[in-house]
């Protein structure tokens, strides 16, 4: 008995951020029919808060004079992930990514900058390609073309079924803007939609971590977990790391430009709950390893004890670490002093003219911070830090008043997401690939190991440009014929 459906396409994008638009768009290129269902009321996803992607070898770094080999690239992924990422995965990335740079210009972009992300962050590749407006305006220039190629875009509208006929997928269930139930058929559906990084559940299921309650998301509110979860049904398999979290240190209630959050995750004191120091501060540098550190603290947050002295420091000479483009490593910190008197104010930050009378505002014993400071200062002016080993910024903590900062994990996607082969097709439990289905973005799994690799920037956006119109032209091939499945 044949699938009964309201309307059909070739192609369905389950997902409308920068891997579902890349994909529509080189399939309505391809001259297949498409259609992109969004549960949010606007387009973007986590793709919207990106600031650029990764390439190798583009004609961008080419014409800067910056030689980043893919051999470089590909080495860089896998000795990252202690070779547990998908070699094959990983390769296709690699080889595909400068082809995305070429595709994003001729839809309108225009490439600023390649850069890296912190100077001094051992072993960064300089794969950073910013665009002008960054991804935002790349998302809007995809969906400009997505129209004028005929993809119709239906927003507020949630996939909650893929449908397989005969072995292999037909369609989806969606329920529309109206709350209706609507039946699509389709040859073929890419799934897109950003992974769970809002999903406290599927966060303490997945991940390492016992927080998910307490994480804070600064991207998508979308990032549910529905693709997973609707691949799950038809028989996708997690990948082994799906896991991955891409986790930052952030102060509740502020967003990532804010100069009390950057003050906050600085290489100077942070101490634990119980006003120890708790690890070499030094791996703020890579805000993805600090992340981790914050997450696996007890409670899942640190206090970090800056002075004055240090607060004069960032705002007359800058910070030490920044936050992609929002802060700029090296910007000066001119709103911090009335930021931090908001804060105070506010009752978020803790202000006091000595140690002592900080640590009981904390719920810290005074005795302890106070020795864990001036233990701390020691090793600054001794130059060498025998507790931790950190080799740069030893600034004591000595000028009052000081302040107390508490940062918690905060998280912007997941990256682990389901197996995939190199064609972006999600296989099953058979070890085969699924016919119609494919996942790409942060939904997919296979580039990344345990962590997020903030050595190579841009990673996560750059394949989820990639894998779009990766998985659209394999799609494009089944179903006019010219591949097998």
């Amino acid at each position: 008995m044949s699938e009964k459906f309201d309307v059909e396409y070739d192609l369905v994008v389950v997902g409308g951020g920068g891997s579902g638009l890349s994909c529509a768009v080189q399939a309505a290129q391809n001259g297949l029919t498409v259609a992109v269902l969004e549960k949010m009321p606007q387009l973007g996803g986590s793709s919207a808060f990106a600031e650029g992607h990764a390439a190798f070898e583009s004609d961008e770094q080419t014409k800067r004079g910056i030689t980043v080999t893919k051999d470089e690239a590909f080495r860089a992924y896998m000795d990252y992930s202690h070779w547990r990422a998908d070699a094959a995965v990983v390769s296709k990335f690699v080889e595909n990514a400068a082809t995305t740079i070429v595709k994003m210009r001729e839809l309108g972009a225009v490439y600023e900058e390649v850069i890296v992300t912190a100077e001094d962050q051992p072993g960064e590749l300089v794969t950073w390609h910013i665009p002008h407006g960054e991804v935002a305006h790349v998302i809007e220039l995809m969906e400009a073309k997505a129209r004028e190629l005929g993809v119709e875009i239906f927003l507020s509208t949630s996939a909650k079924q893929i449908v397989m006929a005969d072995g292999k997928v037909a369609g989806v269930v969606a329920t529309d803007a109206d709350g209706e139930q609507v039946r699509i058929g389709a040859k073929a559906v890419v799934v897109g939609t950003g992974g769970y990084a809002c999903n406290p559940e599927m966060l303490n299921k997945f991940s390492s971590w016992d927080c998910g309650d307490q994480i804070i998301n600064v991207g998508s509110p979308g990032n549910t977990g529905d693709g997973l979860n609707i691949m799950f049904e038809v028989g996708a398999v997690p990948w082994s790391s799906i896991g991955t979290l891409l986790l930052m240190p952030l102060m509740r209630g502020k967003t990532v430009t804010s100069h009390t959050n950057t003050a906050g995750f600085q290489p100077y004191l942070w101490v634990n709950r119980d006003g120890e120091r708790c690890t070499n501060e030094i791996c703020g540098l890579n805000f993805g390893n600090a992340g981790d550190v914050v997450a696996g603290l007890p409670g899942s947050f640190y206090w970090a004890v800056i002075d004055q002295a240090q607060i004069d420091h960032l705002v007359n000479d800058g910070c030490e670490i920044g936050l992609g483009v929002y802060v700029r490593t090296g910007e000066k910190l001119v709103n911090l002093p009335a930021e931090l008197a908001a804060d105070v104010e506010a009752g978020t930050v803790f202000r006091a003219d000595t140690i002592a009378g900080l640590a009981p505002q904390i719920g810290v014993d005074p005795t302890v911070l106070t020795a864990e400071v001036e233990r701390y200062n020691a090793l600054c002016h001794a130059g060498e830090d025998t507790e931790f080993h950190k080799e740069k910024y030893l600034l004591p903590v000595e000028h009052g008043p000081y302040f107390a900062i508490k940062m918690e994990p905060g998280i912007m996607i997941t990256m682990g997401g389901i197996k995939i082969n190199d064609d972006m097709q999600v296989i099953g439990k058979d070890g085969h690939p699924i016919p119609g289905l494919y996942s790409v973005g942060c939904d997919a799994g296979g580039l990344f190991g345990d962590s997020y690799i903030l050595t190579v920037p841009g990673s996560a956006n750059g394949f989820a440009l990639t894998s779009g119109w990766l998985a659209a032209d394999h799609a494009t091939g089944v179903i006019k014929g010219l591949v097998t499945a």
